[in-house]
């Protein structure tokens, strides 16, 4: 996606024009969504769209939003029940995958429950605006580039779970607007030091600063296998893999989700190839350029 092929979005030179444009993109965006509910993590993403649904208009239900939230808890035992299906469903046994999948799936199931025709999500922020620590540690030259890459990667899992739940997903920051505006901007949009700390998505951040308190405008990331919980499941499927059936020397994890995953699904082996093969597990890799697994998470391959 470039500028090119959207005029409109060239960006600004200055930077607070830049700032106002990406406030104007997300809240043109939300506004007009048809979303019914809202996947709330309490963190910058997910709480800028919140605060925008709550305050423009009647289609995204202000009174749900705005009024009831309900926390969802999930005993450990519920997230291993319902890990066979999400294997089912993403085809994959990468650790982290599913251990960030299995959060969005109960959430999913909530609302389908609840009869919520479609749901707001947070994803591609991180990616589009440098969230990740590993992101805005990057050097200036780095970054950008990074982010042009992963903005041609990306894929979410969000989609596929609604889908099998009866749940429509409307992903905001995904948009064609938002990413062609993302990748247009420099180092200097996206990392700043804040009260003496690192942040990335300095942008979306000061868009979106007069509307937020202090604590969650500049918040840092917590990964959502940390504010879930689930990052539990790591000790347990651990302890459950034997040492004669730990083949791998990568990850006892990653065994024990392959084990589950071949009670279900064909060995990854005997997929279509694709033009590249993962040298761990053998699966298809859909462009030479990418590092990363998404069958079992192996990097770099």
């Amino acid at each position: 996606m470039t500028n090119i092929l959207s005029p409109q979005l060239l960006t600004p030179t200055d930077r607070q024009d830049r700032v106002e444009q990406l406030r104007k993109l997300v809240v043109d965006r939300v506004r007009a969504s048809s979303a019914d509910g809202i996947l709330f993590s309490g963190g910058l993403d997910t709480s800028v769209l919140a605060t925008i649904a709550t305050s423009h208009g009647p289609r995204l239900m202000v009174e749900r939003l705005g009024l009831e939230l309900e926390i969802l808890r999930p005993s450990l035992n519920e997230l291993v029940d319902r890990m066979p299906e999400l294997i089912r469903l993403l085809g994959t046994f990468d650790p982290m995958e599913l251990r960030n999948s299995i959060v969005t799936y109960i959430a999913m199931e909530a609302a389908s429950k609840h009869g919520l025709s479609a749901v707001l999500t947070g994803d591609a922020a991180d990616e589009l605006f440098a969230g990740y620590s590993f992101m805005f540690n990057m050097s200036a030259e780095q970054l950008p580039s990074y982010i042009r890459h992963l903005n041609e990667i990306m894929h979410f899992t969000s989609d596929v779970i609604g889908r099998n739940l009866g749940v429509g997903v409307d992903s905001p920051y995904v948009s064609c607007l938002i990413r062609d505006f993302a990748i247009s901007l420099g180092y200097e949009d996206l990392v700043c030091e804040y009260e003496g700390k690192r942040f990335g998505k300095r942008i979306l951040r000061e868009a979106f600063s007069s509307v937020l308190p202090k604590e969650i405008a500049w918040r840092l990331k917590t990964p959502i296998e940390y504010g879930s919980g689930s990052t539990a499941l790591k000790h347990l499927v651990e302890q459950s893999v034997s040492d004669t059936e730990f083949e791998r020397e990568r990850d006892r994890a990653a065994m024990h989700y392959y084990l589950m995953y071949r009670r279900l699904l064909s060995p990854p082996k005997e997929l279509a190839r694709s033009v590249k093969t993962c040298t761990d597990c053998q699966a298809p890799v859909l462009r030479h350029d990418m590092k990363y697994c998404r069958m079992c998470g192996a990097y770099p391959i």
